[in-house]
C-alpha cells in the first residue's frame, strides 16, 4: 500500500499523519489548506461547489483528474457515508452500516439502552417530551456544536427547529433533543480491530471557548491526556462499544463526565479532531496503527510522553480575510490547518489551529492562549 487517498471536509490531520508514515498522500477536501498542500501529491479542494451536494460522479470525476491509481481509501468527516462501490480499491473505514448506526445519535442512544449503558435521555426532536428543564437541540448526525441551542419552552423548540433547518439545510426530523446535563467534555481514542481494542488516550475536549469562537457549543479541540478519577470506566465502555458494532480502525467516543460518573454521547467512528494532540503526546502515528488494525495489528497502549494541544480559533463578529501580514504570522508559528492568502472566513467559521505541547496541562493551554490573544489583534 502506497498511494493514499483521503476524503474529507477538513482532512489536513490526516494527511500529515499518512504522509509522516510514508504514504504518497493526495486528497480531496474542503479548504485545501497550505499545509494540506504541502504534505500532499496532490489536493482538490471543494470550496467551488457545494460541499452538501457533492456526489460520486463529482468525487469520481475528481479521482480521475488526479491520474493515480490508489492502493487505498480513508473517508474522514462529511464523506463517512459515500457509496464504497465507486471505488476500485480497499476502503479502510466502518461500514455505511455500521456507520448510520453509530453516528445517528437517536438510534446510538436506542442500542445504549438494551446495552445498560449510562447515556443523556434522547428524543426526536419533532416528538419531544413536555419540556420542564433546559434541553439542548442538535443535528442528530454532525454538526461539530456550531447548530446547538438551548431550549427551555415548547414555542421555543418551534422556533430553533425552524432556525437551525434554515442555517444548516436539515430537516426537522434530523434532529434530536436531550437533556442537559452539567459536566466536564472528554474523549478517549480508540484502535480496534472488530474484535479487540487498545486505548490509545484520553483526551480534554474544549468546548465553547470564549477566547476562541462566540458559539457556546462549538468544538474547539483538545487537550491530551486529560486526568480523570473515571478513565477505567470510560475505556471500560469504550471497548464494549468496539466490540458490539465491531468497529475497526481509528475510533473515538466522546463523554460528558458528571458527578456521578461518565456518560457517553456520540461515537466518531474515523478519525477525530483529537489527532493531533494524541500523536504530540503519544509520539504514536495514528495513520499507521489505523491501518495496521485493518490487518488485524493492534498496537500496544502508548504512554504519555508530554502534553499536546490543538485549538481551533474561529472569527468572530466580523468577518476575517487572510491577508500577507497575517499569512506570514501563520508561517513563523505552531500553527495548522493553514488558510492561503485571500481567504475570508465569516463570523463563527474556523480560521486556523493552534498547536502545542509542553510538560503540563498549563504550559499548552497558556501558550494557545497567547498566540489566540495575538491572532485577534492582527485580525
Amino acid at each position: 500500500m502506497k498511494n493514499i487517498l483521503i476524503i474529507g471536509y477538513s482532512s489536513r490531520n490526516i494527511a500529515c499523519s499518512a504522509m509522516d508514515a510514508g504514504y504518497n498522500v493526495y486528497a480531496i477536501d474542503a479548504f485545501c489548506d497550505r499545509d494540506l498542500e504541502y504534505n500532499t501529491c496532490k489536493c482538490h479542494a471543494l470550496m467551488e461547489e457545494d460541499i452538501h451536494k457533492v456526489d460520486r460522479e463529482e468525487i469520481v470525476r475528481i479521482m480521475d483528474n488526479f491520474e493515480t491509481d490508489f492502493d487505498g481509501v480513508v473517508l474522514g468527516s462529511g464523506f463517512e457515508n459515500l457509496e464504497r462501490e465507486i471505488f476500485d480499491c480497499p476502503v479502510l473505514n466502518n461500514s455505511v452500516r455500521q456507520m448510520r448506526t453509530v453516528s445517528d445519535k437517536k438510534c446510538f442512544a436506542e442500542e445504549l439502552q438494551k446495552l445498560g449503558i449510562p447515556h443523556p435521555e434522547t428524543h426526536v426532536a419533532t416528538n419531544p417530551p413536555q419540556i420542564n428543564t433546559p434541553m439542548i437541540l442538535k443535528p442528530a448526525i454532525g454538526g461539530g456544536g456550531i447548530f446547538n441551542k438551548i431550549v427551555t419552552s415548547a414555542d421555543e423548540l418551534e422556533y430553533q427547529i425552524d432556525n437551525i433547518c434554515k442555517a444548516g439545510n436539515f430537516k426537522p426530523d434530523e434532529l434530536i433533543l436531550q437533556e442537559v446535563i452539567p459536566g466536564t467534555a472528554a474523549s478517549v481514542s480508540m484502535i480496534s480491530d472488530g474484535k479487540q481494542a487498545t486505548t490509545i488516550a484520553v483526551n480534554e475536549q474544549l468546548i465553547g471557548i470564549a477566547w476562541l469562537t462566540n458559539m457556546p457549543f462549538a468544538y474547539c479541540g483538545n487537550i491530551t491526556p486529560m486526568q480523570t478519577a473515571h478513565e477505567k470506566e470510560m475505556i471500560e465502555i469504550c471497548k464494549k462499544l468496539c466490540k458490539h458494532f465491531e468497529l475497526k480502525g481509528s475510533n473515538g467516543m466522546d463523554f460528558i463526565i458528571t458527578e456521578k460518573g461518565p456518560l457517553i454521547l456520540e461515537i466518531n467512528a474515523r478519525f477525530q479532531g483529537s489527532l493531533d494532540s494524541v500523536e504530540i503526546a503519544t509520539g504514536i502515528n495514528l495513520f499507521q496503527a489505523h491501518v495496521d488494525a485493518f490487518k488485524g495489528m493492534l498496537p500496544e497502549k502508548p504512554k504519555y510522553q508530554r502534553w499536546g494541544g490543538r485549538t481551533i480559533l474561529y472569527a468572530s463578529e466580523k468577518p476575517v480575510t487572510v491577508r500577507k501580514q497575517i499569512s506570514e504570522v501563520f508561517g513563523r508559528g505552531r500553527f495548522a490547518d493553514i488558510p492561503k492568502s485571500g481567504y475570508e472566513a465569516f463570523p463563527d467559521e474556523p480560521v486556523v489551529s493552534i498547536l502545542a505541547e509542553g510538560n503540563s496541562r498549563s504550559d499548552v493551554i497558556g501558550y494557545m492562549k497567547e498566540q489566540a490573544k495575538m491572532l485577534h489583534k492582527i485580525m
